[in-house]
């Protein structure tokens, strides 16, 4: 099996245009695909993508296209590495084009995003047997120099995966670890949705640094930003996110434990390990709050926990505080298209059976 699959990656952003050039110093057949023509371009012209830092080379592309139908012909593996907030938009561009036997990951998922692809699939009619999967996290700390260059900081040790339904996990790991042994089978979906920590960790830090923010200061985001107080908040919402995930039955990580796993970075607190991981020195802090860090992690990611924590009965105060806080402070509305139970399709559904489809696919 190895060296023969044939990948594609959905996304000209940093995680896809450094998977894709991973993949092809790796030798593997790998083609891109993004909407955007200047990137695709820039591709193109050099013939692949260049990997600087942690990672140094050149990896090869065999396509780079803005035509779906082209991207996905030939694939195997489909990594779908877009903003959470695309997701949707994605599935239904893929839809008419998919092929029986495929296998396409979200890579990251956010929170829940094989379920939201899963729903549009079946509400666009496509009938192709693809095999679903997401990832808790990106492999790689990264960022675009210009299109067809990245600098990779940094990559992690391990990396979540799992089949939607969890029946599947273990073939798709198999195959995925051809090229990322990194790569590691977990209980299901549940477990990598609720071990992305970009929610827990993002939306707070940012809101709490608004003066900072709009100021004309040059800031760190983690190391300026993730302040003791800050920390002690975000603290508090994790323990919100490992309680809902504790009644469905997981045995989540800590964000401070994750960092222990994924950058052998070991301190007390969670202030002290974010602010001293050596992956985040170099990670700027944003000068808007137009930032992913609230129009997609609030709305694809906390939504969510919330949405459960209703279900289960359990509290999500300081979630809910940073949800409410984020719609007051850009002043607009970020419930339209977010991660409800209704936009997940398991409305309706009482936790048993949520649990039951998760595992088996079966409503």
């Amino acid at each position: 099996m190895e060296k023969k699959l044939k990948w594609t990656i959905i996304g000209g952003g940093n995680g896809g245009q450094t998977t894709t050039g991973h993949l092809g110093m790796m030798g593997f057949d790998v083609t891109i695909y993004d909407i955007f023509e200047e990137t695709i371009q820039a591709i193109k012209d050099q013939g692949g993508v260049h990997l600087t830092d942690a990672l140094n080379g050149f990896g090869e592309v065999k396509c780079a296209t803005t035509d779906m139908e082209e991207a996905l012909r030939d694939a195997d593996v489909v990594f779908v590495t877009v903003p959470a907030t695309a997701h949707a938009s994605v599935a239904k561009s893929c839809a008419p084009y998919l092929k029986d036997g495929q296998i396409v990951v979200l890579n990251p998922a956010a929170t829940f995003g094989s379920l939201v692809f899963r729903k549009v699939l079946d509400d666009e009619g496509c009938t192709a047997n693809v095999t679903l999967g997401e990832t808790n996290t990106l492999l790689y700390g990264c960022r675009i120099v210009k299109p067809g260059m990245t600098q990779v900081f940094g990559l992690k040790n391990r990396i979540l995966m799992a089949a939607l339904p969890a029946t599947e996990t273990d073939r798709v790991v198999e195959m995925l670890q051809t090229a990322f042994p990194q790569f590691e089978g977990c209980e299901s979906i549940l477990v990598t949705s609720f071990d992305n920590t970009n929610p827990i960790l993002h939306p707070a830090t940012t809101l709490l640094n608004t003066g900072t923010i709009e100021s004309d200061r040059e800031w760190f985001f983690y190391i300026d930003g993730f302040t003791p107080s800050i920390g002690r908040y975000v603290e508090k919402m994790d323990e919100e996110r490992m309680n809902i995930g504790k009644a469905l039955g997981l045995d989540l990580l800590s964000c401070l434990q994750q960092l222990e796993v994924e950058y052998d970075v070991y301190k007390d607190t969670l202030a002290e390990s974010v602010s001293s991981n050596p992956v985040y020195l170099d990670i700027t802090g944003q000068k808007t709050l137009e930032t992913r860090y609230l129009t997609e992690d609030i709305p694809m990611g906390l939504v969510p926990f919330i949405e459960l924590g209703k279900m289960l009965d359990l509290p999500t105060v300081h979630m809910e505080t940073i949800v409410t806080l984020g719609q007051l402070m850009l002043d607009r509305d970020l419930m339209k298209g977010a991660r409800t139970l209704e936009n997940l399709g398991i409305d309706g559904l009482s936790s048993d059976e949520f649990l039951e489809f998760v595992h088996t696919g079966r409503k």
